[in-house]
């Protein structure tokens, strides 16, 4: 499954590099796209910003065990918005708005080549992974910010180790 993991995270976050290259955030000095794997990523950035897109997995399960070994994952984005400080944090709803789109675009079209990334070049494991647009939930006031989460599922065929 970490193979699946990868391949999805890595090709949002290149996806949201290309398309909207000033959608970053810096961590300990350095900027990156802003999109966080939280199971991956050190305490550092794991601390929630705003503007960013923060991916959690949920369960995995095979679809239907006797007839295949296709299996599906739930995948959680969860991002806030305190909107632009020089209007005071009033256009939030506005600013919530343009990280929803962004979202819809890096998730279309909903296919990527898996990989193993656990080397040091890529190596293609011979299968597409494919998922689901975002479902929204409603926007919830916190603190300073508006926050939302989005879910999808990410379907794919198992790596199977022989030996």
């Amino acid at each position: 499954m970490q193979a699946t993991k990868d391949s999805f995270y890595l090709t949002l976050r290149d996806r949201l590099a290309q398309a909207y290259p000033a959608r970053t955030i810096t961590v300990d000095g350095v900027t990156r796209p802003a999109i966080v794997v939280v199971e991956n990523d050190k305490p550092s950035v794991t601390a929630r910003q705003h503007d960013a897109f923060y991916l959690e997995w949920g369960e995995a399960r095979t679809l239907r065990p006797a007839i295949s070994t296709l299996m599906a994952m739930g995948c959680t984005l969860s991002y806030a918005s305190a909107g632009m400080e020089q209007n005071g944090g009033q256009d939030r709803g506005r600013c919530m708005g343009e990280l929803e789109s962004e979202l819809l675009a890096i998730c279309t079209t909903g296919t990527a080549r898996k990989k193993d990334y656990s080397g040091t070049d890529p190596k293609d494991l011979g299968s597409n992974i494919f998922w689901t647009q975002p479902v929204f939930r409603p926007a919830k006031a916190a603190p300073g910010c508006l926050a939302r989460e989005a879910s999808l599922t990410v379907y794919f065929y198992p790596e199977v180790n022989q030996g």
